[in-house]
């Protein structure tokens, strides 16, 4: 496993690129995410100890969200060959759990998305001010 730094304001992983890797936050905060029209939706801010990334690695997808460093970061990357590795090892109950989550997990992410709910609990009005989202519009490309 490699670890990453990353600066503030730094995209980790662009909604719709290949997931390859998952990411474990050793350090710092990462916002992330949902593209919506022409809207950027916070969905969730993750801090140390979360893990981001793993709903496109269970699912085989592309990522389901943007993300980006909030202050200086620091990353563990998992791969996805280590990723199926440790999963091969795991009973199949364990596998369909998780999926059942993480699925449950997409679709409140995405109802979040569509009805444009942004909730305190992942950054405030006053810090995701349309000044920020314009920025990370432009970062994003």
């Amino acid at each position: 496993m490699e670890k990453h730094k990353f600066g503030i304001k730094a995209v980790i992983f662009k909604e719709g690129s290949k997931a390859n890797k998952l990411f474990l936050i050793k350090t710092g905060e990462v916002l992330c995410l949902k593209a919506n029209k022409d809207r950027l939706i916070p969905v969730f801010l993750a801090k140390e100890g979360d893990i981001i990334g793993e709903a496109a690695m269970v699912e085989g997808l592309n990522y389901t969200y943007s993300a980006i460093s909030m202050e200086m970061t620091e990353l563990i990357e998992v791969t996805s060959f280590s990723f199926k590795q440790a999963f091969s090892k795991a009973p199949d109950w364990l596998l369909n759990l998780t999926t059942t989550m993480i699925e449950r997990l997409m679709n409140t992410s995405n109802l979040i998305a569509e009805n444009r709910i942004i909730h305190s609990s992942v950054i405030s009005d006053e810090l995701f001010t349309p000044q920020l989202e314009n920025e990370f519009k432009k970062t994003l490309g």
